[in-house]
């Protein structure tokens, strides 16, 4: 859960510099929306740690299909996420998406990230 939490954590900075990136030269709304696509992503992130490693078990076909189920129930929390981020930001939706996309290379440098530092 460490990594996740990790992961999340970055995912945050990176919603909040574009935040301010495009609240600065596009105005407070796409400040907003861009904040909103970060935070989509972070808060995706971290359901997903927290149901994957919720449950501690020895047995590996539990462990599994707890993993599965999480990406599922991550997959459906997107898309109400972004449901919602549309209703919200329809005039100003490309702030979502970019900032949305932004944060999926965390998980690229995750893989770099030794083990033992969290």
């Amino acid at each position: 859960m460490k990594i996740a939490t990790r992961i999340a954590c970055y995912q945050l900075i990176i919603a909040v510099s574009c935040a301010v990136l495009w609240g600065a030269f596009g105005g407070g709304r796409e400040g907003l929306a861009a904040l909103a696509g970060g935070g989509i992503g972070a808060v995706l992130t971290f359901y997903a740690g927290l149901k994957t490693f919720s449950a501690s078990s020895t047995d590996a076909q539990y462990a599994v299909m707890n993993f599965y189920r999480a990406e599922v129930r991550k997959l459906i929390l997107a898309v109400v996420l972004f449901a919602v981020a549309v209703r919200l930001f329809a005039d100003v939706f490309a702030p979502v998406l970019v900032t949305f996309a932004l944060t999926l290379p965390v998980y690229w440098f995750a893989l770099l990230w030794d083990s033992s530092d969290g």
